[in-house]
């Protein structure tokens, strides 16, 4: 014999708060009409200019046509998504609970708890902040009296989410009872981003790609990069300071399965004679770039926030020895077949002292040749020492 479900005198009902759409209709055509169902109010839309002027169509009479908002398929009435819908991350959860007393007797100190659960907190059993609790101003509700509380949620994990509620009460006989009830919904993923990094000397090229995995249009409002220490960013997206060059008319506006590309410029602190070779180790060797925080916008103004986990590279790791690039002396040009002098700084980066030799290889610079010896022998260099060559 199968256990018969506690029959409680409260009732949940939970609803999710989210925009509302434009609703549709069948559009009716006059007999006379042997256009397509959208040439004729489109064509009227256009000479309007309604984007400019505040109006769908303009005061002129239409022939054959006396309200051409009736072929058109989108009404001004707004209805509400009949279905829970998909929950992105970075979006706000917003519900909104009714409790109501069913029963014909009062109902004591009803208080209420609701806990939103993840996989991940599942996974290490971690004990959840409640979003809502009030336990410490439990109310009464008399017959048919409803209680109305709205709860927030920002979805920072993909996966499955647990929505928990539990209602405490007193009941009319003076027993303590408690309901419970779970919602269960999943987080999807809104945008999906692809980086790649290339290394030019010390600076980083930090290529983006931005994919909308929707079914429906967004705007990225925003698309900024948070660089870490030690580095500082250069944002290659705009032309002549303008970044709605880049994109266009289109500005932001990204349609379902579309892909954007965006690119930056992390510069460590340009090194000078001052600089350490634990400075300079420090910054050859840091894998932490940044994170990307992108806010963007869906249907009816709805809004959503992204932020990357930290942005990592493979450390380029640094040479044994650092040569500085060569300079000339007591001149700025150089003539043909005339010698000239140039000086060269060399540095030791490694973590040892070294003995070091340097040559000029002539069969890698053709157009030039050395007056004087090929080998130079610089003797030991201590860790971080310098040397003129």
């Amino acid at each position: 014999m199968s256990l018969m479900r506690e029959a409680h005198p409260l009732t949940l009902k939970v609803m999710r708060l989210s925009r509302p759409a434009l609703a549709s209709t069948q559009p009716l055509l006059p007999l006379d009409s042997n256009e397509s169902v959208l040439a004729q109010p489109l064509r009227e839309a256009e000479q309007s200019r309604p984007t400019a002027r505040g109006q769908i169509f303009s005061d002129l009479q239409l022939p054959n046509i006396q309200h051409p908002l009736d072929t058109f398929p989108l009404t001004e009435t707004l209805v509400l998504p009949r279905s829970f819908g998909t929950m992105f991350l970075g979006e706000t959860f917003l519900a909104q609970m009714c409790i109501c007393n069913e029963s014909s007797l009062v109902v004591r100190d009803v208080s209420v708890k609701v806990v939103m659960l993840t996989a991940s907190q599942q996974q290490q059993q971690q004990q959840q902040q409640p979003l809502l609790d009030t336990s410490s101003n439990s109310q009464q509700l008399a017959a048919g009296q409803p209680l109305n509380l709205q709860i927030t949620h920002e979805i920072k994990e993909l996966g499955m989410h647990i929505l928990g509620c539990t209602i405490s009460y007193l009941s009319a006989q003076g027993e303590h009872k408690t309901l419970q009830r779970s919602f269960r919904f999943q987080a999807a993923n809104p945008l999906v981003v692809k980086t790649k990094v290339n290394h030019l000397e010390r600076d980083v090229l930090l290529e983006v790609q931005v994919h909308n995995a929707t079914n429906s249009a967004l705007v990225l409002e925003r698309m900024r990069f948070d660089p870490t220490s030690p580095f500082s960013a250069q944002d290659l997206n705009e032309i002549n300071g303008n970044k709605a060059l880049l994109w266009g008319d289109s500005g932001g506006l990204m349609q379902p399965g579309d892909v954007r590309q965006y690119l930056y410029r992390l510069q460590p602190p340009a090194a000078t004679k001052e600089t350490t070779v634990e400075q300079e180790r420090a910054v050859q060797y840091a894998t932490a770039l940044g994170k990307l925080d992108i806010l963007w916008r869906g249907s009816f103004g709805s809004v959503g926030r992204l932020q990357t986990s930290q942005l990592l590279r493979k450390s380029p790791g640094m040479f044994l020895v650092e040569v500085e690039r060569a300079t000339l002396l007591d001149r700025d040009t150089v003539s043909i077949e005339q010698p000239f002098v140039a000086r060269a700084r060399i540095r030791n980066v490694s973590e040892r002292k070294m003995t070091v030799s340097a040559t000029v290889h002539t069969h890698k610079h053709p157009l030039m040749m050395p007056c004087g010896p090929i080998r130079h022998d610089l003797g030991e260099l201590d860790v971080g020492q310098v040397r003129e060559l």
